[in-house]
């Protein structure tokens, strides 16, 4: 006996590998424990960061698997592509057919499908089957939708009325699938090309590089990024209420962009996106000291930082070793040390109070400005030219839920016939593809109209 069965060519089982239920699920299952992974192992934190929490041999392990940069392993990328890649075979593969269906729908009502279908009526009338055919039309256009005529065998006198509505709830599932597969294009596209890391800058300062992926990699940006000053707005408690980083952006030695930036409202400069995540004190605190003689007559503003002395001119050296926010219930104050030449060195508390230091009889009077501590600001950088794909793709998956669960495609079928006995044999069925209740008081209502129809 022959076996008249060929085995499928290679082409056919590429083909068959990515049109597989199996493999889509299979996909979805890595994708989604990937993705819980993802979400307790923390992301691009500083490697010694990772040292302190995982022992050595789990953190080679989980570093030779890129478990904390996971979004961007080759191997996740390759679980997108692989999901993307099968999700479009199934749908060329199954689509075809949809629209086989739409487009040679059954226009007559046999035998067979009448009895398929769970809602239909027979009634019979007098007169002619053309007759009876043109005013059904019509009643059929006025309550349900406008019908196809086709007729019957030449040897019969038959007539087959077809309407439908909602064609297009075929294709809901097709668009969603669409919709998934620019998502992943979306995703595939910001993870190769994208990026996104955190950097700090004090005031004053700026920066060309971003270090992303747990700094493991720097980032040029392509230009330059200054702070020129962070506030920080506090509550009457002293909790933080809001903190404000003035940008500017330079290029080619020119500020092209400035912004001042808060939570929730970041600078955006040739597609890269920064937005205010933290801030703190980026070192250096000094004291501002007012000199002045004992008539009140300005000297200078002095900006003292820990320990170092500042020299002024024709009366020696000061500098500042202690502060105190409540000296003695007199309010903050500073400690200063003064050497002048031939002299021992002597200490005191200056105060915010001006011309408390009078008493000293002193050449100058001292008086306490407040600490200028300098802050810096912390930037979530973050560039992903794959975020308005992905937007797209979402827009797409509204559409196509809203298609594929809240439409139907309804299709109603009307015989006329003449029957054995003379009269106009009449049928009426009609199905749908989803919320078949709702369907079955809409068939109601075309019933009625239908039999409304005067002869």
């Amino acid at each position: 006996m022959v076996d008249d069965k060929q085995a499928p060519s290679p082409m056919d089982r590429v083909w068959n590998f990515f049109t597989s239920v199996k493999l889509a699920i299979i996909t979805l299952i890595v994708l989604a424990t990937a993705s819980i992974i993802g979400t307790i192992v923390e992301q691009n934190l500083p490697v010694e960061k990772y040292h302190q929490i995982y022992e050595d041999w789990a953190f080679a392990l989980m570093d030779k698997l890129s478990l904390f940069d996971m979004y961007h392993s080759w191997w996740f990328l390759l679980l997108l592509v692989l999901f993307t890649v099968n999700l479009a075979c199934c749908t060329i593969d199954r689509l075809p057919r949809v629209l086989k269906v739409v487009r040679n729908p059954r226009t007559r009502l046999d035998e067979g499908l009448e009895k398929s279908l769970s809602l239909a009526d027979r009634w019979k009338k007098k007169g002619t089957v053309d007759e009876w055919a043109t005013r059904y039309a019509d009643a059929l256009s006025s309550v349900f939708a406008k019908p196809r005529i086709t007729r019957g065998p030449e040897e019969s006198e038959e007539v087959h009325l077809y309407a439908e509505k909602g064609v297009i709830s075929r294709f809901g599932v097709y668009v969603t699938h669409l919709s998934i597969i620019i998502i992943f294009v979306g995703a595939i596209v910001g993870n190769v090309a994208g990026f996104k890391g955190y950097v700090n800058i004090p005031e004053g300062g700026e920066i060309t590089k971003v270090p992303v992926r747990g700094g493991s990699r720097m980032q040029d940006l392509g230009f330059a990024l200054r702070c020129n000053s962070f506030r920080l707005e506090t509550y009457p408690s002293g909790q933080p209420k809001a903190y404000v980083s003035d940008l500017s952006v330079i290029n080619d030695g020119h500020e092209v962009l400035r912004k001042t930036i808060v939570v929730n409202d970041p600078l955006r400069y040739k597609g890269i996106w920064f937005y205010q995540s933290s801030y703190g004190e980026a070192g250096g605190t000094t004291a501002l000291v007012a000199v002045t003689r004992p008539d009140g007559a300005p000297v200078r503003m002095l900006s003292l930082a820990p320990g170092e002395p500042v020299r002024i001119a024709g009366y020696g050296a000061i500098r500042g070793v202690d502060y105190s926010g409540d000296y003695e219930g007199k309010g903050p104050a500073l400690k200063v040390v003064v050497e002048k030449p031939g002299k021992p060195e002597t200490g005191f508390w200056i105060f915010s109070t001006p011309g408390a230091d009078a008493a000293r009889k002193d050449s100058l009077v001292f008086t306490f400005g407040g600490l200028n501590a300098k802050m810096f600001t912390g930037l979530q950088v973050a560039m992903d030219p794959g975020v308005n794909i992905v937007w797209l793709g979402c827009a797409l998956m509204v559409l196509g839920i809203i298609i594929a669960f809240f439409m139907s495609h309804q299709r109603v079928w009307l015989k006329i016939a003449r029957g054995k006995d003379g009269r106009v044999e009449v049928v009426l069925a009609g199905s749908a593809s989803r919320n078949r209740l709702a369907f079955e008081k809409k068939f109601e209502r075309i019933q009625t109209g239908v039999k409304a129809v005067e002869p």
